[in-house]
């Protein structure tokens, strides 16, 4: 691996492991994608444009390799951690989410979970990745406008399930 591809690795395996699992759900198939994803982007890294962003060059690899591999595993797969350790590990990466928010948290986050993949696609670009509508649509491929849909679907759908629980 060069060294500017090894700076940037650095810098970015944070964001990329909580993408990562945000996306997929539990650690075992988010430590996969996480790899994949860094594979990808290591073999394919002369395509890299150096005036683009890097992270949302990485995502967008990340967000395809998750459409295209997981498809299946996300189907048959739908709990949030398997072990008391993934989830202790996932909350010790959010500053807030210890005590009493904690619950909160663990709701939210299995309510994301269970969402249909192209709403929870938008909800995490968007909300927990901090990009724009604009910049969620670059990285999907799909116009701003579906992206809107699809994030007032998710948020409609998150309202029903958090307010029942």
């Amino acid at each position: 691996m060069n060294s500017e591809l090894e700076k940037l690795a650095q810098r970015y395996s944070a964001d990329l492991t909580r993408l990562c699992v945000s996306l997929c759900g539990n650690c075992a198939d988010a430590e996969d994608l996480f790899q994949e994803t860094w594979l990808k982007a290591a073999r394919h890294f002369h395509r890299y444009r150096a005036d683009k962003p890097f992270d949302k060059w990485l995502f967008t690899i990340c967000v395809n390799t998750y459409k295209n591999t997981l498809k299946a595993a996300y189907h048959r797969k739908r709990r949030c951690f398997r072990t008391a350790e993934e989830q202790d590990a996932f909350f010790a990466a959010i500053p807030d989410a210890q005590g009493e928010h904690r619950e909160e948290y663990l709701a939210l986050h299995e309510a994301i979970a269970v969402l249909p993949k192209k709403q929870r696609l938008v909800i995490v670009l968007c909300y927990f990745k901090d990009y724009s509508i604009k910049d969620a649509a670059q990285i999907l491929h799909i116009p701003e406008g579906t992206v809107k849909s699809r994030m007032a679907a998710a948020k409609a759908t998150l309202k029903r399930r958090l307010q029942n629980d």
